[in-house]
C-alpha cells in the first residue's frame, strides 16, 4: 500500500474536515432578549432586521418598565437571565456596580465603529474603567409646537420658543384662541416624563439637578426655580389643562397629538410616530431652552443593550452587540425609521437629508446631558420620589422655595446610601 506524503496527509485532513462540516452543520442559536415595554417598538425594528439577515435568531420579550429592574436582578441571581437585555440607559450605573452585566471593554476597543459612538452612551456604560454596553435605540428630549395653532394665534409658525419666558408668552397667545385650546402640556404625575423634558430647561440655564453622593450638589442654580415659576404661572393662568395634574404619562404624547395643545416637551421618538400615524400633523421641533436665548439642552435617553452576566449564549450575544454598531443596523434599522443613529459619523445620511425634525434631534443629542448617578429610581423615577414631589408641591401647591429645599435634602440622603 502506497503511503501518503505529509502534504497529501494534510490535504486529506482538510477534505475530511470540510465533509464533516457539511454533514454536521453548526446549529443556529435562538437568543432570548428582554426590552422595556415603552421602547418595544424601536427594539422590534432592530431585532426584526437582525432576524431577517442572520442564522442566529432573537426572541424578543417586552417587560413592563416598572418590572424590568427587579426582574433582571432576580434572573441574574437565579442563573436564568436572558441572553440580551435592552433597558433605560439611566440604570446602567446601578446595574454595572451590582455586577449584573458582562464586561465588553476589549470587544468594543477593537471595534472601529465604537470610536464614533455618541459620547453620552459611552459615559453612561462605563464603570471603573470598564464598559458594559452600547447605545441601542437612542432618544433625546426636545420641544414641539403646533404650527397651525401658532399661526392662528398670530405667532410665527416657523419659530418655536427660544427661552423659558417665550414658552409662557406663546402659551398665553395660543390659549387666547379659546377655552378648549391650551398653551402648554406636561404630565404632572409622571416623574420620568419630567426628568426627561423639564430638567433640561433647568440644566440649559446652568443648574445641577442630581447628586452623585451625599456631599455633592443637588438642585442648584437659577434654572430650577425659574422653570418651576414658569410652570406655576402657566398652571395658575389656566394655560395647562386641569388633567395634567394627575396624568401619570398616559397622555404624555397623545395630549399634544390631540391638536389643542400649543407647546409640549417630548422626545425624538415622536418623529417616527407622527410619520406613521399622523403624517399631516403640522408641527415644529426645537431644542429645549434655558433662561436666555442660546441656552439649550436635552436629556439623552433611550435604551442601551447589554449582555447579562452568566448568560448561556455569550458568544452569540456579543455578535449582536457588534452588529448594533454596524452601518446596516444604524442606517436600515434606525435612520430609515426616523430614529437617531448612535454613531456620529452616520448622523448625516440619505434618510436625514431635508428632515428638519431628525436633524434637530441630532443637535439635541450633541447638546444633551445624562446624569451618571446611583439610586436614580429612588431619587427620580419612583411615584414618591423627591423629584416629583418637588414639582407637584411647587407647581400645584405654590411653595417653590420649600419644595426645592425639601427635595434637595431628600436627594442627598438617598445619594449617601
Amino acid at each position: 500500500m502506497k503511503s501518503l506524503s505529509v502534504p497529501g496527509f494534510r490535504r486529506l485532513l482538510v477534505t475530511a474536515s470540510l465533509v464533516a462540516m457539511v454533514a454536521s452543520p453548526v446549529s443556529a442559536e435562538t437568543l432570548t432578549m428582554w426590552v422595556r415595554e415603552s421602547a418595544a417598538d424601536p427594539g422590534k425594528l432592530m431585532v426584526d432586521l437582525w432576524n431577517g439577515k442572520h442564522d442566529n435568531k432573537i426572541e424578543l420579550t417586552a417587560i413592563p418598565d416598572t418590572q424590568l429592574v427587579t426582574k433582571l436582578a432576580t434572573s441574574v441571581a437565579g442563573g436564568n437571565a436572558p441572553d440580551l437585555v435592552s433597558f433605560d440607559l439611566i440604570y446602567m450605573p446601578d446595574f454595572m456596580k451590582a455586577g449584573f452585566l458582562t464586561d465588553v471593554t476589549d470587544q468594543l476597543a477593537a471595534d472601529p465603529h465604537y470610536a464614533t459612538h455618541v459620547q453620552a452612551y459611552k459615559d453612561i456604560s462605563t464603570y471603573e474603567g470598564k464598559t458594559y454596553g452600547v447605545g441601542f435605540t437612542p432618544d433625546v428630549s426636545v420641544l414641539v409646537w403646533n404650527k397651525d395653532l401658532f399661526k392662528a394665534a398670530g405667532l410665527d409658525p416657523e419659530k418655536g420658543p427660544t427661552t423659558i419666558q417665550e414658552i409662557v408668552d406663546d402659551a398665553r397667545k395660543v390659549h387666547a384662541l379659546g377655552k378648549d385650546t391650551y398653551g402648554f402640556w406636561f404630565s404632572g404625575a409622571c416623574p420620568g416624563c419630567n426628568i426627561f423634558v423639564t430638567s433640561p430647561m433647568m440644566v440649559a440655564a446652568g443648574s445641577k439637578i442630581l447628586p452623585k453622593n451625599g456631599t455633592d450638589e443637588a438642585l442648584t442654580g437659577d434654572g430650577v426655580k425659574t422653570v418651576l415659576e414658569a410652570y406655576k404661572t402657566m398652571w395658575d393662568e389656566g394655560l395647562i389643562p386641569a388633567s395634567a395634574e394627575t396624568d401619570t404619562g398616559a397622555n404624555f404624547v397623545s395630549a399634544f397629538v390631540g391638536g389643542n395643545i400649543g407647546i409640549a416637551g417630548t422626545g425624538g421618538f415622536l418623529i417616527s410616530l407622527m410619520k406613521r400615524e399622523h403624517p399631516d400633523f403640522n408641527y415644529g421641533m426645537t431644542l429645549l431652552p434655558g433662561i436666555s436665548a442660546g441656552q439649550v439642552s436635552g436629556f439623552v435617553g433611550g435604551d442601551v443593550v447589554a449582555i447579562p452576566a452568566k448568560g448561556k449564549n455569550e458568544a452569540a450575544a456579543r455578535e449582536f452587540l457588534t452588529w448594533v454598531l454596524s452601518d446596516e443596523a444604524q442606517l436600515d434599522g434606525l435612520a430609515k425609521n426616523s430614529i437617531l443613529t448612535t454613531r456620529t459619523d452616520l448622523a448625516d445620511n440619505e434618510y436625514t437629508k431635508g428632515n428638519q425634525p431628525v436633524l434637530m434631534t441630532a443637535k439635541a443629542l450633541a447638546a444633551g446631558y445624562v446624569p451618571w448617578v446611583f439610586h436614580f429610581a429612588d431619587m427620580v423615577n419612583s411615584d414618591s420620589s423627591p423629584w416629583i414631589q418637588m414639582l407637584q408641591q411647587a407647581i400645584f401647591d405654590g411653595d417653590i422655595d420649600g419644595a426645592i429645599t425639601e427635595a434637595r435634602a431628600a436627594m442627598l440622603e438617598i445619594a449617601a446610601r
